[in-house]
């Protein structure tokens, strides 16, 4: 049999098995999706610092083998629930906006927030309870003018005050605007204590995993180390050595730079914008990726009505831009200023993590629901 024969019987069975495959539920669904570059406007709505509540201890248990859970003063003496107000839009006006973010005040007759409860998961609340649209659940002719603009928003099931206890987020992600897979990130904080372990699941290829380990105090994140896998193996690490004043990096943290005031990793510092309202002052961060570290100051680019495909969120988008290289963050101060959108990209790649999940405390507060892809179906 001739070369050209045996190349030419080659290409046609390599076709026919494609074409198999895409026929069949073998291959990943892909979503395609243009690359969006939002225009982004003024600020009007001013992020708020968020209240840090400490997760309150357990009493040790009254008498040898036999564990008593004590009971909260609102578990012992049920109180009628207060009547729900009416959230502000987060296309209101700037004044509006800053009173719907801002803290409130606690009250004798609102059950303890679930941020001040030990880091323990929460049952979801039902779907139907989520209110995606809170507009719809006044009368319409009673309801004033002004609340039109918030037609299409989406708001967590209540007020958001304080930072979470733990926060879990379920992202796609993006590959230069393909769709590639799925990432998660999953927030925890106790006694003093946070851990951040970010995943990213690509259909093909293999898995990536941060990890981010610290303190936390009133004055914002203070990160121990940030660990970076690729298939389960270490690659490089970041080890803040606030004693010998070194921020160690690379392979094996081989390598080595003055650690300076405030240093962040890349994924500590979503959080630490969060916490702080977004002002970490004018002067330049040094981050770290475990790989590289870099230090650019970290200011607000602008605001933005994130359409997530199930209504929009109004964002403030911070961006960061050094030595070709992009970092953005898209934080929601309806939703306790977490990262529904981080963007990373430098002059040969796009990669973006979009929410489709977003869980505050052990309840669901926000889900996308299935959309159609070139396959007509779509699983989270």
């Amino acid at each position: 049999m001739s070369r050209r024969r045996l190349l030419l019987i080659t290409l046609f069975l390599s076709l026919a098995l494609h074409l198999a495959l895409l026929g069949s539920d073998v291959l990943p669904e892909i979503s395609l999706q243009p690359a969006e570059e939002p225009k982004l406007e003024k600020i009007d709505v001013k992020m708020q610092a968020l209240k840090l509540d400490e997760p309150a201890h357990k009493a040790p248990p009254a008498s040898a083998g036999v564990n008593l859970v004590p009971v909260s003063e609102t578990q012992a003496k049920p109180t009628a629930k207060p009547k729900p107000k009416r959230k502000a839009a987060a296309s209101q006006p700037a004044e509006e906006k800053q009173a719907a973010s801002a803290p409130v005040e606690e009250t004798a007759a609102q059950p303890a927030k679930a941020s001040s409860e030990p880091a323990a998961e929460i049952a979801s609340a039902p779907a139907q309870a989520m209110r995606r649209h809170p507009e719809a659940s006044a009368p319409a002719p009673q309801a004033p003018a002004d609340h039109e603009a918030d037609k299409g928003f989406v708001h967590p099931d209540a007020a958001l005050s304080s930072f979470p206890a733990t926060a879990k987020i379920r992202y796609q992600g993006y590959w230069n605007s393909a769709m590639v897979g799925f990432g998660d990130l999953n927030w925890q904080r106790e006694a003093g204590q946070y851990r951040l372990d970010i995943s990213v699941n690509p259909f093909i290829g293999p898995k990536l995993r941060y990890l981010s380990q610290g303190q936390i105090d009133k004055s914002g994140l203070k990160p121990d180390s940030l660990e970076s896998f690729r298939g389960g193996d270490l690659k490089e690490e970041a080890r803040f050595d606030y004693a010998a004043g070194l921020l160690r990096y690379g392979g094996g943290a081989s390598k080595q730079e003055p650690l300076k005031p405030g240093a962040q990793d890349a994924f500590s510092l979503a959080f630490q914008l969060a916490l702080k309202g977004g002002d970490l002052g004018r002067a330049p961060v040094q981050i770290t990726t475990a790989k590289k570290i870099y230090q650019y100051p970290m200011a607000p680019a602008g605001a933005f009505d994130y359409d997530t495909g199930d209504g929009k969120m109004r964002v403030i988008v911070f961006r960061a831009e050094g030595d070709g290289d992009v970092t953005e963050f898209w934080l929601a101060p309806d939703f306790a200023n977490l990262p529904v959108r981080i963007l990373r990209a430098d002059k040969d790649k796009r990669i973006e993590l979009k929410a489709i999940r977003v869980e505050v405390n052990g309840k669901r507060q926000w889900e996308l629901p299935p959309q159609p892809t070139i396959r007509n179906k779509n699983a989270h």
